[in-house]
């Protein structure tokens, strides 16, 4: 008796928007089947991400075929057409970073805004850690995650995407004695939880590069900074719960998005629901 074939996975329905991040950051997550790209430029960067199925396009003067663990890579201004390889189409995540979010890691801070080359990097990239760190920035663009995780993800992902693969990668700005301002950024962090920053602001705040901040942030208190504000949101919130708030409101207070963001993080964090934890912290079973 021959096996059954797997499960057709369903068409994810295309989604198209733009995130206010990274100076403005336009995303896109669907599948195709019949549908064909013109010839047509974008004025930055496209990534695409494979999830299943293959998608063919012309570039560079050759055709290449995108697949399952592969990242493709258009450069600005340059022209490009797509396409299905076969019936069962393709889906994929896709992102369009700025030519300034791709070398923003690089420019010590005060730098003028496009003194360096855009990075050049391959049409096609085989890369599974990295495709991994840019599936799961793309996924914080699509669910409550704060701004500051968002950029966050992404500007790791973007600068080990240039450092790993670009032709000429840039040198990272040297790091020098950060102890009294990452002290600073920590401060700040935790004197108000529920604040909406950026990682711009902390960079600002540091005077660091962005991506200097996140890689000694990491070194001193072992978590990127958005990680830490969690952290700092999730104390807050058990003594919000403590004092007899509900998981609603203590979620808002601290700075989640909501109850269920709450949720994910306290359960994940501590193995036990809000609920669950402010029931037992006010003695009654």
């Amino acid at each position: 008796m021959s096996p059954l074939p797997p499960p057709a996975i369903p068409p994810v329905p295309v989604r198209s928007w733009r995130a206010a991040e990274l100076g403005g950051l336009d995303l896109l997550h669907g599948s195709f089947t019949t549908h064909a790209f013109a010839r047509h430029t974008h004025e930055t960067y496209s990534i695409g991400l494979l999830g299943q199925g293959a998608m063919t396009f012309a570039c560079r003067g050759a055709t290449h075929t995108l697949r399952p663990g592969w990242i493709g890579l258009i450069h600005p201004d340059e022209a490009h057409t797509g396409h299905a390889e076969d019936a069962q189409g393709w889906t994929y995540r896709n992102l369009y970073p700025p030519v300034e979010a791709m070398r923003g890691a690089f420019a010590d801070p005060g730098a003028k805004a496009g003194t360096a080359s855009p990075p050049r990097l391959p049409v096609l990239i085989h890369d599974p850690p990295l495709l991994q760190a840019l599936v799961t920035a793309h996924r914080a663009f699509e669910e409550r995650a704060s701004s500051l995780a968002r950029e966050s993800l992404m500007r790791e992902a973007l600068t080990q995407l240039v450092l790993r693969h670009a032709a000429r990668p840039p040198a990272l700005p040297v790091p020098g004695r950060e102890s009294g301002v990452l002290a600073r950024v920590r401060a700040y962090l935790e004197d108000d939880p529920a604040r909406n920053v950026t990682l711009d602001d902390l960079a600002a705040l540091a005077g660091l590069n962005a991506f200097t901040l996140l890689r000694a942030f990491r070194r001193a208190y072992g978590l990127p900074p958005h990680a830490y504000q969690v952290q700092v949101r999730l104390r807050h919130a058990k003594r919000f719960l403590r004092e007899g708030n509900t998981p609603a409101e203590a979620a808002l207070r601290a700075g989640f998005a909501d109850q269920s963001h709450l949720g994910r993080h306290f359960r994940r964090t501590y193995g036990v629901t809000p609920h669950a934890y402010r029931r037992g912290a006010s003695g009654t079973f």
